[in-house]
């Protein structure tokens, strides 16, 4: 079998796995990354599909956390951010609300008189600042303390399914207060010029450039181990088997995957059990094409009394370059009725096309629909349920688990999984030099 020497071998080229390899390859260490698909960036990627470009899962990236990886290896990076971010329908009425001072703006807009908004406030600000709620109750349950008002719960399902792909009632209140606090510094939050394809391929070129190897429709075989060690990769490239030995390995895909190719004798139960526990987060995007703009003025309406459909972005606003000239695409982002399967998919999806009728004018006239995109199981638009995400160390010493299911509380999504590629790079050259 043929033999390759890299300090690191990155198994899957999702945001995890590129951040990791970009920032170690500035450092120096010589980095290799095998990609089962034939592109690379998984889940923030970015594909063609009759003449449109498409995000296969993140649409919001942000400079503090996604541009500043990539200006930390050398490459440029913009991010498009709308003046106005958000409409909330509510009522049948649209009204507007600039990212600074959201939450209160919608608090105030979707609470039906000035006390129960400034109970909402109070309570708010006590979770921020003095104590979090705690984790054995969903944010719902903490927001029934408070309200029963449906307009206003609805904003509040809006923010978690935004962030998180569930329901309110799924989500850890302490968790939603975390989020909150941990990335209470990003500012500058918006779209990449063509959808989250733009990150990765600006970490793919860093990695190529300072000396990296980036392979796609590469399958990892086996994660070799000796005594409890991991050694190196088995990789089939071009019909031929490669091993490539390495000081450390890194798992960016499923965390079942680590344990499948480094064998499951090399867990202990608990991992095994956290790792069987993993849930993705399921949601449903529409894709939808026009000729003519289908939301004038008003590029993101959010529905607080939507029965599934919780947002509409008409993306053709901020990013021209995803659609053919003189045509618009519109994503709609629809929430699934429980997070927990079985799913019923013609239910769901009926649901939120009845949604866009309501929203969108002449719907069935002046619209089609090209794609729906259905995320769920390992390929959920979220690898697990906020707050219950692993350690980036896996039983295995030198085996890491990198993504969106292994970073910190309070860290969910795109910016998770950059988080956790930073992690696992910090503890790396703490414990490896390269070679």
């Amino acid at each position: 079998m043929k033999q390759l020497k890299y300090d690191v071998a990155i198994i899957g080229s999702g945001l995890g796995g590129l951040t990791t390899a970009a920032l170690l390859s500035k450092a120096g260490y010589k980095v290799l990354v095998a990609e089962k698909l034939p592109f690379t960036g998984g889940r923030c990627a970015t594909i063609s599909h009759q003449g449109y470009k498409l995000p296969t899962g993140t649409a919001w990236v942000s400079e503090e956390i996604h541009g500043s990886v990539c200006r930390e290896v050398g490459e440029d990076f913009e991010v498009r951010i709308p003046q106005v971010q958000y409409y909330f329908r509510i009522g049948g009425k649209d009204y507007s609300a600039p990212v600074a001072g959201l939450f209160n703006s919608m608090i105030a807009r979707a609470a039906t008189d000035d006390n129960e908004a400034r109970r909402m406030y109070s309570a708010f600000k006590k979770a921020v600042t003095w104590s979090e709620p705690s984790r054995s109750i969903s944010l719902y349950d903490w927001l029934k303390l408070y309200t029963d008002n449906p307009a206003l719960l609805g904003v509040f399902q809006i923010f978690v399914e935004m962030d998180t792909a569930l329901n309110h009632f799924e989500l850890p209140a302490g968790e939603f207060f975390r989020f909150i606090k941990e990335t209470s510094f990003v500012k500058q939050m918006g779209f990449a010029p063509y959808g989250g394809g733009y990150v990765t391929d600006k970490l793919v070129r860093a990695i190529k450039r300072l000396g990296g190897d980036v392979w796609t429709r590469c399958r990892a075989l086996q994660i070799k181990t000796k005594d409890g060690v991991a050694t190196g990769v088995v990789i089939r490239k071009d019909n031929e088997e490669i091993e490539v030995n390495a000081q450390a390995v890194v798992c960016n895909a499923h965390p079942e995957v680590a344990v499948e190719l480094a064998s499951k004798e090399n867990f202990d139960s608990g991992c095994l059990k956290d790792v069987a526990g993993l849930k993705g987060s399921p949601q449903v995007i529409y894709f939808i094409t026009s000729d003519k703009p289908l939301m004038e003025d008003k590029s993101m309406i959010c529905l607080p009394e939507g029965r599934r459909i919780f947002c509409i972005m008409q993306y053709t606003d901020f990013c021209p370059e995803m659609s053919p000239k003189g045509k618009y695409l519109i994503e709609a982002a629809a929430f699934v009725g429980n997070s927990t399967p079985p799913y019923d998919y013609q239910k769901e999806v009926g649901l939120g096309l009845q949604d866009l009728r309501d929203n969108i004018p002449d719907f069935d006239r002046k619209a089609t629909l090209m794609r729906i995109n259905w995320y769920h199981g390992p390929w959920g638009l979220m690898r697990t349920w906020a707050g219950y995400s692993l350690p980036i160390h896996s039983p295995v010493l030198g085996l890491y688990l990198t993504g969106d299911s292994s970073a910190p509380s309070g860290w969910w999504g795109s910016s998770a999984a950059v988080k956790s590629g930073r992690l696992t790079t910090e503890d790396i050259i703490r414990r490896y030099k390269p070679n």
